[in-house]
């Protein structure tokens, strides 16, 4: 037994990497109670059931509280497959309710505590891994932040920053064991990040141009007598555009991010049931052992493909909105960004 004093970062990690392996490959099957009913055909359906519905996790419509459970599958998370049975009814039922707002809060506070004890350790002279590290991705987004919006990016990169590494940490927590990403629901949580985007880049083009300004800019920037004519008809669909930003950031995020974790968690079913069948005919109608059989994990190669997902999607969202920023921007603040955006 090593000691965590004495335990390497690479022993650490290699640790995690065969946990969450272990656990994925289970689906969470070894969790399932089989009933026995005296009846070999009652006890098939049993298991097939107790371990589908043991890899699904508790799945669940968005919205739909106390009722039947729904067709899509969904891995197990913690808060909801481990401690809402210790709870009474009441408080699981609250708690599956608000699973997504649970879990971003969860994200917010492990960031804000991060950034804080980083803080106190911030050097000039001898930055160490994790300072250089945030540096570095920091410096990053702000260079692409620049290249959009030009010398006033700085402004705005602490709101865009931390919304890029929000929406990051929570994709990526929903590939950890028994984790769950926030951002796989539009009502809880992406539709919130798209309203919230939608009221900063309002404020900042309502400080930066003025009301007049702001609706000159709706009405398409009129000059001539012909573009006052034509502003009748763009005015009502610049608003309908500005409007629509809100509900396509949300919805492109959600389906990204809810599209990978149904596919993970299919597969994750499949490889048992494939495991399943297997064991069937290895072990000769031993259907005792058949419910403690590890899945093929079929999913491993699908983590890769979600880390690359979930960091385009998390990208993706902070430079639309840094777009739309830039769009609202006087012409003078951003430079030649106007060019490349059409503005």
């Amino acid at each position: 037994m090593f000691r965590s004093s004495h335990l390497s970062t690479t022993r650490l990690a290699l640790a995690a990497l065969v946990l969450g392996v272990a656990l994925f490959a289970f689906g969470g099957d070894a969790l399932a109670q089989h009933d026995d009913h005296g009846d070999a055909h009652a006890t098939e359906q049993a298991t097939d059931a107790h371990a589908t519905e043991a890899a699904h996790g508790e799945e669940h419509a968005e919205g739909e509280h106390g009722g039947g459970h729904s067709s899509i599958p969904h891995l197990q998370n913690l808060l909801i497959g481990w401690i809402a049975p210790l709870l009474p009814e009441a408080v699981a039922q609250g708690l599956e309710e608000y699973l997504n707002p649970i879990y971003s809060l969860g994200v917010a506070l492990l960031l804000a505590a991060f950034f804080i004890g980083l803080s106190k350790k911030l050097s000039a002279r001898y930055p160490g891994r994790a300072q250089m590290a945030v540096e570095m991705v920091f410096g990053g987004l702000f260079g692409l932040f620049e290249a959009i919006i030009g010398p006033t990016a700085r402004r705005y990169t602490p709101f865009l920053g931390t919304l890029f590494v929000f929406i990051l940490v929570n994709n990526l927590v929903g590939m950890l064991p028994l984790g769950h990403a926030a951002t796989s629901s539009f009502s809880q949580t992406t539709f919130a990040l798209g309203l919230l985007t939608f009221l900063y880049v309002q404020g900042i083009a309502i400080k930066e141009n003025g009301i007049g300004g702001y609706l000159h800019h709706l009405a398409g920037s009129p000059k001539t007598a012909m573009d006052w004519g034509f502003s009748v008809l763009l005015f009502p669909l610049h608003v309908l555009g500005e409007l629509i930003k809100p509900l396509s950031l949300g919805l492109r995020l959600f389906g990204n991010i809810f599209g990978e974790e149904t596919l993970v968690a299919t597969m994750v079913i499949l490889g048992y049931l494939l495991m399943k069948a297997v064991g069937g005919i290895v072990l000769a109608g031993d259907s005792a052992v058949w419910g403690f059989l590890p899945g093929i994990p079929l999913q491993l190669p699908f983590y890769f493909l979600g880390l690359l997902s979930s960091t385009i999607q998390a990208l993706v969202f902070t430079l639309l909105s840094t777009v739309y920023i830039a769009l609202f921007l006087p012409h003078g603040d951003h430079g030649h960004a106007e060019e490349a955006h059409g503005h």
